[in-house]
């Protein structure tokens, strides 16, 4: 019926080479994926902060005519402080 044909030394040799060469891809490609895997948390986060970054001009817009918003940057950002408050100074 059927017949058995003898695989000679070569055909050793090229079946594995292809192996070998089917093994160095896979690695290869593994090591892509964990590559894109830390690219796409990298993004992700990346994302996060400039959303909440847009979150926090979106706020400043809307309250830009709020008389205490604007008291509290010029607090915050300018140092800046109203006649009625009264200042510490902490020396050491």
């Amino acid at each position: 019926m059927f017949r058995s044909k003898k695989v000679g030394l070569l055909g050793r040799i090229l079946l594995v080479l292809i192996l070998a060469y089917m093994v160095y891809a896979l690695i290869d490609v593994r090591q892509e994926i964990s590559a894109a895997k830390a690219e796409v948390e990298t993004l992700t986060e990346q994302v996060a902060e400039q959303v909440q970054y847009n979150t926090e001009l979106s706020n400043a817009i809307e309250n830009r005519d709020n008389p205490d918003f604007v008291e509290d940057i010029a607090r915050e950002k300018l140092g800046l402080v109203s006649p009625h408050d009264r200042v510490f100074y902490i020396t050491d």
